[in-house]
């Protein structure tokens, strides 16, 4: 733990020594600072802890924000991601319709129209050879997407970029060159010594960036009810379901006194927002450079694309449902470059692991590691190769946690293909992305920067449009 707080190694890689070390243990034990964590490297024990027995590690390891009087840490605390229990269940029964297919098949004309601004971008980037930067440029797309989606307003961060809306989004996801460099003890003091962090007033996020997307959100219900205008957004949906609450539990199973429905609507928007950009934006990174690796790749997905949109002007969310293998290249450049490599649980009552003569205690913080089970759960784990998530050669989805595994995966995923889908074949349907002089060799994340180092740099050649 202290190595990745000195930046000695990358939280990616924090466990390689120790998973050497022990190769032959189903589980071992570490501490955290002064807490007992449990590591699990086993595939059937990891069935256990995250689909089977869930309900002995139902809640997610969380920064305690209990108690704390600062008005974005209360918002923070009602985030999905860091719920407890019964709670947790409430909002997620609320939450949960808003982000099926069929609530979600409004949104594509939403985010398609932002898709259409990556065209101009790669159109003089092509004409000019200029080198882009893939999380930059895939960055303002994402931040137009969900400020569309999430909070309808319509935003377009290449010809804007300083607009405030983007500038304080940055902040929130403390970006690189938008943060500082004590963030990492910062989190460190607020995990390990709360009280501490409490008593010098620490905030979960930077000043004034909650406030400021939750000013936007109440004005917006205030304005959506007062006129009766509709988006079909996060937003609209969220307050469809809200209307279903009763005194008495109605059609959703929720009653009044189950849900704060102002902090319910304010949290679940901005945390559709804070975990959403950010992370789509890294991910289109990670499969640019899979294209560049792998030109194959590129190519393979772009005759999909042709043969599943054609010449149609309009992508539906039938086209990009049926575009199987461009998300089999999704998930397999978040596999194969190891992104989310490390599911977190908190145990919630004692586990005894069967056939063990070990109890995990209730409190106890549980890391499945995922990418140790790639030899078990797909057929070619040391290549990155998108037909490891091919239905015909058996993938064991065990062994992926881009979306997170089990009752707390992440509720937005139907949400995030959408709109990777929709960048995707925005970019490499009249356009081919290469190798430039700056692009690196290899990709090594660092923490501070929440990005890898070096970046992604590419440049984008017009194909010849028959």
């Amino acid at each position: 733990m202290w190595d990745l707080m000195l930046r000695k190694t990358s939280f990616l890689k924090q466990f390689d020594g120790l998973v050497k070390k022990f190769k032959d243990e189903k589980c071992f034990g570490i501490y955290n600072f002064r807490q007992r964590d449990v590591v699990v490297k086993d595939l059937e024990l990891a069935k256990m802890v995250l689909i089977k027995d869930a309900d002995h590690f139902i809640d997610r390891p969380i920064i305690n924000l209990d108690g704390s009087k600062i008005e974005s840490d209360k918002i923070v605390n009602y985030f999905l991601t860091q719920l407890k229990g019964d709670q947790w269940k409430k909002v997620r029964t609320l939450v949960s319709p808003v982000f099926t297919s069929g609530k979600l098949k409004m949104m594509v004309p939403h985010v398609q129209k932002c898709a259409e601004n990556l065209d101009d971008v790669f159109s003089s980037a092509a004409d000019s050879g200029e080198i882009l930067e893939a999380k930059e440029v895939f960055g303002k797309y994402t931040i137009d997407a969900i400020a569309t989606s999430g909070f309808g307003i319509e935003l377009n961060s290449f010809k804007d970029p300083d607009s405030l809306f983007r500038q304080t989004a940055l902040r929130m996801a403390r970006a690189e060159g938008y943060s500082s460099k004590l963030d990492v003890l910062k989190f460190f003091i607020m995990i390990a010594v709360p009280k501490l962090s409490k008593l010098l007033g620490f905030s979960m996020m930077p000043t004034g960036t909650i406030e400021f997307f939750a000013k936007i959100i109440r004005q917006t219900v205030e304005q959506r009810r007062e006129t009766g205008t509709r988006r079909n957004d996060i937003i609209d949906l969220l307050l469809d379901e809200i209307k279903k609450i009763g005194d008495d539990k109605t059609e959703n199973g929720l009653k009044k006194e189950d849900i704060d429905v102002e902090l319910a609507v304010i949290s679940n928007a901005i945390i559709f927002f804070f975990a959403g950009f950010d992370t789509s934006s890294l991910t289109l990174a990670t499969v640019i450079f899979s294209f560049l690796d792998k030109p194959a790749i590129q190519d393979r997905a772009r005759q999909e694309i042709e043969d599943v949109v054609g010449d149609s002007k309009v992508i539906t969310s039938d086209h990009l449902r049926d575009l199987k293998y461009l998300e089999n290249v999704i998930n397999e450049a978040l596999r194969y470059y190891g992104l989310m490599n490390n599911t977190m649980r908190l145990c919630t009552k004692d586990y005894k692991i069967p056939d063990a003569d070990f109890t995990i205690k209730k409190g106890m913080q549980v890391n499945v590691l995922t990418g140790c089970l790639a030899e078990e759960c797909f057929f070619n784990p040391a290549e990155l190769d998108p037909d490891n998530f091919d239905i015909k050669n058996n993938p064991n989805k065990i062994g992926f946690a881009g979306f997170g595994i089990g009752p707390r995966n992440c509720i937005g995923m139907r949400y995030a293909y959408i709109a990777l889908k929709l960048a995707l074949v925005k970019t490499i349907t009249k356009y081919k992305v290469v190798k430039c002089e700056k692009t690196v060799d290899k990709l090594v994340f660092d923490v501070a920067k929440n990005y890898y180092n070096g970046g992604v740099m590419f440049k984008i050649e017009k194909l010849d449009q028959e």
